[in-house]
């Protein structure tokens, strides 16, 4: 299912997106319009639009979480600003950034609808996963992630570099990752960073 209020753009997506083999169910405009199409169509995923219209993209997605609505989110965010934060405090399962190919968006709908099974393991992989990261770590890893050492992460940031390295070993241990670069994948995986 696609969700955004401007009808070309729906059309647009879903076309591009049924070109990739994804199987568009349903489209929609944000609000309660869309809430109730979901119910109607269940959807495995739904993709969310954030760019065009921040506040009514946080919105729903914030609803869709609500409601309950047993899908999975996926939310197309502006590549830098508050939204993406603001997204992923809503709970949705992954955040993609506006720039990405159709083709990788298509992708990552695939691994985000994945049906996985619970075992042991992965309950206690995904507990340890569900310790998000603040808003700060993750501009620290964003930043991290474009190639910048903690002293240019700090001077953007207005921090020391002790800071920096803090906020670093912070993230590694929520993420149980041992070094940036697997620090930068898991988190991008999860839709916590955008790259």
């Amino acid at each position: 299912m696609v969700i955004t209020s401007h009808r070309t753009l729906r059309q647009a997506l879903c076309r591009a997106l049924a070109e990739q083999g994804v199987t568009v169910t349903t489209d929609a405009p944000h609000g309660r319009e869309a809430l109730v199409a979901a119910l109607g169509a269940v959807p495995h995923v739904v993709v969310v639009d954030v760019c065009t219209d921040p506040a009514l993209g946080i919105d729903t997605c914030r609803q869709f979480r609500k409601a309950a609505v047993n899908t999975r989110l996926v939310a197309l965010t502006p590549r830098v600003g508050s939204e993406a934060h603001a997204v992923r405090a809503t709970g949705v399962d992954g955040v993609v950034s506006s720039d990405t190919s159709v083709e990788d968006l298509a992708a990552f709908i695939r691994r985000v609808g994945m049906p996985t099974r619970t075992t042991a393991r992965s309950r206690h992989h995904a507990n340890r996963q569900a310790r998000v990261l603040s808003n700060r770590e993750c501009e620290v890893l964003t930043l991290a992630a474009s190639g910048l050492t903690d002293s240019q992460v700090a001077q953007n940031l207005y921090l020391s570099v002790k800071t920096v390295k803090n906020h670093l070993h912070n993230l590694y241990t929520k993420l149980g990752a041992r070094s940036r670069t697997e620090a930068v994948v898991i988190a991008a995986r999860q839709g916590l960073i955008t790259l």
